[in-house]
């Protein structure tokens, strides 16, 4: 872990913008590198332990804070194998584990763009999902060489959206980080209804965005669940009842709104008709899709995603790892290759 710069000055609880990087980087001095505790941060800087939290947060998403892990292989490879193996993945990405959810995901988006940095090559194609996984992978990758690369939304936005999550953001991020780039989708992610969403892609620039992620070489996409807290819930665009139906009828996750049960059969309860971005057998038809999940939990919402045959890619932490081996082996351990 690196902190770029710091100040040994306290700043008041409502800094001028000039002083909100002094502020940003003592809080992230304190954190990090003398291991005080949120709470303590705030008493010591004279402001909330909410707006410590916050300037924590966004010293690591404004590249002050970089924290990497070189876990040795051995920790990893044994696991990776056998997940790959069992799924017939191409590859399988592990990051090591941590109490942190913020740092969990910035520890598995870093394995995500180093392999990305390693598989692009000029003249590809990349369809960017939402949430903020994928975006966690695009502010990873911190400097990378040039790559004369498209990078396409294959989803739609959500005005309630943060850039964290919004794939147009990411999708940005990433032509901004390769020197690429950026072609968006701009349609919302779940339009009212089945007619609206069948207007938008009417469109002719919806249109061609959507064929072109169709047609993309690599997709980066992360793995939603099937419950309350899930982002296309916290977008606005489901309420917790239409999630609650979800389940019902047995949905596990999904990919870019495409809905599954935990065997990776679709889950179709008039919800995924609304949804604007590229579909199911789309994304089986991309020859690198690598899904990333980085929340703990989610081992039932990753194993119907492998099950879907959609992901041939994975990446997610060690914990999610070996709960997935264990519940694909509770749950029949079906693998039709």
């Amino acid at each position: 872990m690196s902190i770029c710069s710091h100040t040994d000055h306290v700043i008041a609880a409502h800094p001028p913008r000039e002083s909100r990087l002094e502020l940003m980087t003592r809080a992230a001095v304190l954190y990090y590198m003398e291991y005080a505790t949120q709470a303590e941060v705030a008493e010591r800087l004279g402001i909330s332990r909410v707006t410590a939290g916050r300037l924590i947060r966004q010293a690591r998403e404004d590249g002050i804070v970089e924290i990497t892990v070189h876990a040795p292989a051995a920790m990893t490879d044994r696991l990776e194998t056998q997940i790959a193996a069992r799924f017939g993945l191409r590859h399988v990405l592990l990051g090591p584990d941590h109490a942190d959810e913020d740092i969990r995901r910035e520890l598995v988006a870093q394995r995500v763009g180093e392999y990305l940095l390693r598989y692009l090559r000029d003249g590809m194609t990349v369809a960017v999902g939402m949430g903020r996984n994928v975006g966690a992978v695009a502010g990873a990758i911190r400097s990378a060489p040039s790559r004369d690369c498209t990078f396409v939304t294959a989803i739609g936005g959500s005005p309630s959206a943060t850039r964290s999550v919004d794939a147009g953001e990411a999708c940005r991020n990433f032509a901004e980080r390769f020197g690429g780039r950026a072609a968006c989708l701009y349609a919302p992610a779940y339009a009212e209804s089945g007619e609206v969403r069948r207007a938008f892609l009417e469109h002719d620039d919806v249109r061609s965005t959507l064929a072109k992620a169709a047609s993309a070489d690599v997709a980066v996409v992360g793995i939603g669940d099937a419950e309350d807290g899930s982002a296309v819930v916290r977008m606005g665009c489901f309420s917790a009842q239409d999630m609650k139906r979800m389940r019902a009828a047995g949905a596990a996750g999904d990919i870019l709104g495409s809905f599954f049960d935990i065997e990776g059969r679709p889950v179709a309860t008039g919800m995924c008709d609304r949804v604007i971005s590229i579909g199911a057998d789309d994304v089986r038809a991309i020859p690198c899709v690598v899904g990333v999940a980085s929340d703990a939990g989610k081992a039932r919402a990753i194993l119907g995603a492998l099950r879907s045959g959609m992901l041939n890619v994975l990446a997610t932490s060690v914990a999610n790892g070996r709960a997935l081996l264990s519940l694909d082996h509770t749950t029949g351990g079906r693998n039709d290759g």
